[in-house]
């Protein structure tokens, strides 16, 4: 078997990789991954792809004292690591179709994209240059290569502000949307449907919604990128760096914020494990499944009154007020939390409550013989003790040190 996989080094990319090569242990030598990516100043792409086996592939694996066997054949003849830039212009000419031209690839996996929920004009370029024209190009590179499916992931939000029952394949360019990046994901939707239907190219769409840490494979809780309500969170630990000298007492010691946040009443996020996600995305496509799109989403939504308290509490906010509308006489506290990451999580948080039909991947997950986790309170707090082990990404060592 022959894919290709573009964004491995971000949170489902890399899980998506993980899950092949584990899917393939027994008879790696019958698997080629190719990795386009890009190559850092200071760090190859190779490296990078070293790294993050190093640090949580071999444990998803779970290979054991077979590791460094594996870890011979996997770098040395599975995985082919092609530098190469979305939104370079030349992309075309790039090295990667001369690369690929020599093999049939099964599978396609497009996942590298901008991720960026603010709303300017500056964000809307920078998304519709790397997530639109960098798939156009990459389209454009790959259109003559021997395919036999290409899949693309976008976003369960590209349903906009729909609420309600919302069908995998649902798809309204005339709707109003949180940000730029919803529409982007969208209209990058439409261009690989056109793109791929002249060409009689086989595609799929996923979407994806709020992605959380493992909760299939070991070790529980693992995230590599702390965004989202991770952020949120880590916003609020953020300020008390500023007011505390010892960080042993980062989660210990309060934070008085006296300010009014907004959330809808009844309503819920919708968050799925991102190895749970991995193994549907592969599993579809062994499955060969009939259908173009699904949803990579939890079956329900976790309420914000479960979820927002047990982060507040994790992280000694006190003072706060859980409001249901957004105040109008906003104090200079209010103002700065809803300019910055109140910004971003309130739109989500105020939604009325959304259904994403999960219904094409209930035979799915029984032919694979694994169901997606409820995000309840017992999973919610496995997220928080490894984000909180973690610091949810915050580098305290940079003001650990103050007088």
């Amino acid at each position: 078997m022959n894919i290709a996989i573009t964004g491995a080094t971000g949170s489902l990319g890399r899980h998506l990789l993980f899950e092949v090569v584990k899917q393939h242990l027994d008879n790696l030598n019958d698997l080629k991954i190719f990795i386009l990516g890009r190559n850092k100043k200071s760090n190859s792409l190779e490296n990078r792809i070293q790294a993050i086996f190093a640090e949580s592939g071999f444990s998803y694996l779970g290979t054991g004292n077979s590791i460094d066997h594996i870890k011979h054949n996997l770098f040395s003849n599975v995985l082919v690591c092609i530098p190469c830039e979305l939104q370079d212009d030349n992309l075309k000419r790039n090295k990667c179709s001369d690369l690929l031209k020599n093999y049939d690839i099964d599978f396609f996996y497009h996942i590298a994209s901008l991720t960026d929920f603010r709303d300017d004009h500056k964000t809307q370029e920078n998304l519709k240059t790397i997530n639109f024209n960098g798939t156009k190009r990459l389209l454009e590179s790959i259109s003559k290569l021997s395919l036999g499916e290409f899949c693309y992931v976008s976003s369960a939000y590209s349903c906009g502000k729909t609420c309600g029952n919302i069908k995998p394949d649902y798809t309204n360019l005339d709707q109003d949307f949180r940000n730029p990046y919803e529409r982007i994901k969208l209209e990058t939707e439409i261009l690989i449907r056109d793109f791929c239907e002249k060409r009689n190219i086989r595609y799929r769409i996923f979407r994806p919604s709020t992605f959380c840490g493992r909760l299939l494979e070991q070790p529980q809780g693992y995230i590599n990128k702390f965004d989202v309500f991770y952020e949120w969170a880590a916003f609020f630990l953020y300020l008390k760096t500023k007011q505390i000298s010892n960080m042993t007492e980062l989660f210990q010691a309060p934070l008085h914020y006296p300010v009014r946040m907004c959330r809808k009443k009844n309503a819920g996020l919708n968050i799925v494990p991102v190895d749970y996600a991995a193994k549907i995305m592969l599993q579809v496509a062994l499955q060969n499944h009939p259908d173009i799109s699904f949803h990579l989403c939890n079956k329900g939504e976790t309420p914000h009154e479960l979820y927002v308290p047990m982060m507040l509490n994790l992280c000694n906010v006190q003072d706060h007020e859980i409001v249901e509308e957004m105040p109008r006489d906003m104090t200079r506290l209010e103002k700065f939390y809803y300019r910055t990451v109140g910004k971003i999580f309130t739109p989500y948080v105020c939604s009325d409550p959304i259904h994403f039909d999960t219904s094409n991947i209930i035979t799915v997950e029984k032919k694979a013989g694994f169901t997606c986790p409820t995000i309840d309170k017992e999973c919610f707090q496995k997220l928080m003790e490894y984000a909180k082990s973690k610091y949810f990404g915050l580098d305290v060592s940079m003001t650990s040190n103050k007088d």
